[in-house]
This record gives C-alpha cells, sequence and structure tokens, in this order.
C-alpha cells in the first residue's frame, strides 16, 4: 500500500512529466525550406533558401567546401551560395530558368539563400530539382513551396529523388 507521500510524488512526477512539451524531446529533423514567389508586379521570381545554420555549416565543412564549421565570414556564404546554384534548378517547358545568385545572410540560426530570375509571365509549367544536402546528411529533407499568386504548391525531396513537376 502506498504512504501518501509516496503518491504524492508519483502525483508530482506525473504532473511535471505532463507539463513538458514532447517537442522537447524530439529529435529535430535535417531539412530545408525552398520557397518559390512569382511577383507580377515587376516580372520576377524570387527563391529563397533557407538551411540550419549548424547543419549546414558542418556539412560543408566535413565535405570540405568550406574551410571550417562558420559561415559568417563572406567567403564561406560565398561558396554556400554558390553550393546551393549548383545543387538547385527550375526548369519551365523543358527550359532551364536561369537563376542570378543574389548571396547569402545569416540571421540567427538561419543561413538565407537568394536567388532570382526575370520572367515575363508566371511560368505554366515548373520542374524544380533540389539535391542540397541530400549526400551529405543522411534523411535529409528539403521542402519546396511555391507561390503563384493565390495557388500554393508544395514537394518534398528526400533520398535520390529527381526533378518533380509542381505545375502541369
Amino acid at each position: 500500500m502506498l504512504t501518501r507521500r509516496q503518491t504524492f510524488k508519483i502525483a508530482s512526477g506525473a504532473a511535471l512529466w505532463a507539463a513538458f512539451p514532447l517537442s522537447a524531446f524530439a529529435h529535430r529533423q535535417k531539412t530545408t525550406l525552398t520557397t518559390i514567389t512569382w511577383d507580377e508586379d515587376d516580372g520576377m521570381l524570387y527563391v529563397m533558401h533557407s538551411y540550419h545554420l549548424h547543419d549546414v555549416e558542418t556539412a560543408l565543412a566535413a565535405k570540405g567546401i568550406i574551410d571550417r564549421p562558420d559561415l559568417f565570414s563572406l567567403k564561406a556564404r560565398a561558396q554556400l551560395s554558390l553550393y546551393t546554384e549548383k545543387h538547385f534548378s527550375l526548369f519551365s517547358n523543358d527550359k532551364n530558368i536561369e537563376l542570378e545568385l543574389l548571396g547569402a545572410e545569416t540571421e540567427g540560426r538561419t543561413v538565407y539563400v537568394y536567388q532570382q530570375a526575370v520572367l515575363k509571365r508566371a511560368p505554366s509549367a515548373l520542374v524544380v530539382s533540389a539535391s542540397m544536402l541530400r549526400g551529405i546528411i543522411p534523411g535529409q529533407l528539403n521542402n519546396v513551396d511555391v507561390t503563384l499568386g493565390k495557388d500554393i504548391r508544395s514537394v518534398q525531396f528526400r533520398d535520390n529523388d529527381g526533378p518533380k513537376k509542381v505545375l502541369a
């Protein structure tokens, strides 16, 4: 039979356990998010890639793409930008959309890489290839969200996925 003290300890422990959010015990998934937005007013397609700072620093340093796991130097961010440019592409009607690389910046625990393309009109067909970090980090997921007006489409890349149609 349990004493009052034992019952109180068990109840207190259960209450504390219940108060912790389950996410505190979860392992953060290795993901990138790329957003592609068409701006009709200026005829531009904007692409923004967001990486978790620690993930991309350690991955690129391990592969020798950057000298050390630190993306605060201009040189390291430029190397990340060039790496992203090499591992991300867009196609419309079987033609490569030439993306202009704008650069990268860090903000908190996130690194952003920016690209853009001049397009006279929104693409009616769009194929995306996003292989960033997938050959370096096991289980890496690359999420791509495409916004054309009010329409939002999403695709996810994992393992050895090749290019995917976002718009037919």
